[in-house]
């Protein structure tokens, strides 16, 4: 993102103010402070709150006016009937954007939406960019911005430790960005940019897209929509996506009727045709989410930075049965797990216990797990040129296996260009979990799970017109 972008402000702001900051840091007024303060961002803080000397151990100004710079960003966390009078005293400050916390807008009542309007109609004459109102900000974790409410970011309330990636998670749902956020943090899938965005007054879902598409730690951004402005445009951005080696993946909420009824007085949004946006997803190779899961899931894959060439998939199990399992999912999900040559077997062979299996699933059977090398079988498996992505099945309810074969399984993930997954037919361990962050390897505790994700690998034909949905 460039500094001439109209967003750049707004994400990555030198100087904030925040009004109606209160000392206390369990209300939604003392949270912001409290929690730029636990990133620690690096940038100017000026509180505002005419009823205090002091908020946070810092001076605090009467109104934004008295704040002795044009500041970056104002962050509003007052009641809604203070908002328009405070974004107009924003306006006039020549404050560059505001992000607005609070709801009773136009997901309300028509006087709502009128106030939301006028609001926005003073904002744009001068410049000043809103994000928001109804929205829980947003986070900005390489540059330790982090200008939200919600308990996710929250070192005391939610966030145990940050983990920075190459995933951007724009939202309209302020719920529900960060709580992929929080899904990601607890796998090992890290975030650029959550960025929530509410009823959107003036900056939407696709403008902030649009930013992050040429930020350079960012490779996947995941829409979290109800309903868009302007459908049409989302496949703008795809077009850009592609242009420059990224990825899309978008959530549509609001496909059902009940759904559709209850968009407008969540975020102030018409959920729209929803054929609609299924033949922009289709066309414009966008993957659609079925849900939250799914959403983490082809995330988490796509973030890995390796496509499918194909649709063949060789398994490296330690049991036989998960294996299996492993086996039918892939099947089921447009998948083939094809049976290797003779040649690839007997070279598979040469690396595993008599009484394994080198078919495909390659069953290297549990003595794997205290001799020979999974690494080595699952290079020799990617490199026979006969399939195109592979899954490691094992228990990882210990480390035992990771703990051995780590050093092994980096170089084989670093020098491979295949996409490789993990299926954990137990649940993973604590010291797994961490073991899995290191190796930046996606993982998954279901077969289906783990098959849906490489199924979002697999390079759409061409024309896109004539792709199914991913």
């Amino acid at each position: 993102m460039t500094t001439e972008h109209g967003l750049y402000r707004l994400l990555r702001p030198r100087s904030i103010a925040i009004i109606g900051a209160s000392e206390d840091p369990h209300s939604l007024s003392g949270r912001p402070l409290e929690v730029l303060r636990q990133h620690g961002y690096p940038g100017r803080i000026y509180v505002v709150n005419p009823n205090r000397a002091q908020v946070g151990g810092l001076a605090s100004y009467p109104s934004i006016a008295a704040v002795p710079e044009h500041v970056d960003l104002a962050v509003l966390a007052v009641r809604a009937s203070l908002v328009p009078g405070i974004v107009a005293e924003c306006a006039a400050a020549r404050v560059r954007a505001a992000v607005i916390f609070s709801s009773g807008f136009a997901e309300t009542n028509p006087a709502g939406r009128g106030a939301q309007d006028r609001m926005a109609k003073v904002a744009g004459a001068s410049g000043l960019r809103l994000l928001g109102p109804n929205g829980e900000g947003f986070l900005n974790i390489p540059d330790g911005v982090a200008v939200s409410f919600s308990p996710t970011v929250d070192r005391r309330r939610g966030l145990a430790s940050l983990t920075a990636g190459n995933l951007a998670i724009v939202s309209q749902s302020g719920g529900l960005g960060f709580a992929l956020f929080n899904w990601g943090q607890a796998v090992g899938l890290g975030a650029s940019f959550v960025v929530t965005t509410g009823n959107e007054s003036d900056v939407d879902v696709l403008e902030v897209a649009d930013a992050l598409l040429d930020d350079g730690q960012t490779a996947v951004v995941a829409l979290i929509i109800e309903g868009l402005r302007r459908p049409a445009d989302l496949a703008l951005v795809a077009q850009r996506a592609r242009e420059h080696g990224k990825h899309i993946v978008v959530a549509k909420l609001g496909g059902s009727a009940a759904g559709r009824r209850a968009a407008p007085v969540h975020t102030a949004h018409e959920s729209g045709h929803e054929p609609q946006y299924a033949r922009i997803f289709r066309e414009s190779g966008i993957v659609r989410a079925e849900d939250q899961e799914d959403l983490l899931d082809v995330c988490f894959a796509l973030c890995r930075g390796r496509l499918m060439r194909g649709r063949r998939v060789g398994v490296v199990t330690t049991s036989g049965g998960a294996g299996i399992w492993m086996a039918d999912a892939c099947e089921r999900h447009g998948l083939t797990v094809p049976e290797l040559s003779a040649p690839t077997q007997a070279a598979l062979r040469a690396l595993m216990p008599p009484f394994g299996s080198a078919g495909n699933p390659v069953d290297v059977t549990a003595q794997m797990v205290t001799g020979g090398s999974v690494a080595t079988v699952l290079r020799t498996l990617c490199s026979s040129g006969e399939v195109d992505a592979a899954v490691v099945v094992a228990s990882l309810a210990a480390p035992d296996m990771l703990r051995r074969e780590s050093e092994g399984l980096r170089a084989v993930l670093a020098e491979l260009a295949l996409p490789v997954v993990i299926y954990s037919y137990t649940v993973p361990g604590r010291p797994s979990l961490e073991l899995l962050r290191e190796l930046a390897a996606a993982w998954y505790p279901s077969p289906r799970r783990a098959a849906r994700a490489l199924r979002a690998l697999v390079r759409l034909p061409q024309p896109p017109a004539a792709a199914s949905p991913a």
